[in-house]
């Protein structure tokens, strides 16, 4: 549902989901910063929109240190899995396989909850 604009003066969190802005604005209001914020907001969106954070997926943070004047980078993205082959998904002629995008064999492993935990471990 979308929600009535608002001026901010200090901080503002932008989502697709209210709950989640909420989540990612109390972390402000608590004392915690832009990293802090984006990852409940992050969190939040896992339980209630699914479509647009998940914890089964990957993705990136990008957060510019104030502080220290530098910007700093994590990539979450998911991996294929430690056994996977270039090859493995493309048949004796090179062409893909029905497995390269349904099955098991299809899914990577996961790193939204590992790189969350790291951007707030470390500039959080």
């Amino acid at each position: 549902e979308p929600a009535a604009a608002r001026v901010f003066a200090k901080h503002a969190v932008v989502a697709v989901e209210r709950h989640a802005v909420e989540a990612g604005a109390a972390a402000l209001r608590d004392g915690g910063n832009a990293v802090d914020s984006a990852v409940a907001t992050a969190f939040a969106l896992a339980v209630t929109h699914p479509e647009a954070g998940n914890l089964g997926g990957g993705g990136f943070l990008v957060a510019h240190l104030a502080e220290a004047g530098r910007v700093v980078t994590i990539d979450f993205r998911e991996k294929a899995p430690a056994a996977a082959t270039e090859r493995m998904y493309l048949d004796d002629r090179g062409r893909p396989l029905r497995e390269h995008r349904m099955g098991p064999r299809a899914a990577g492993v996961p790193g939204t909850v590992r790189g969350l935990g790291l951007a707030h471990a470390k500039y959080g």
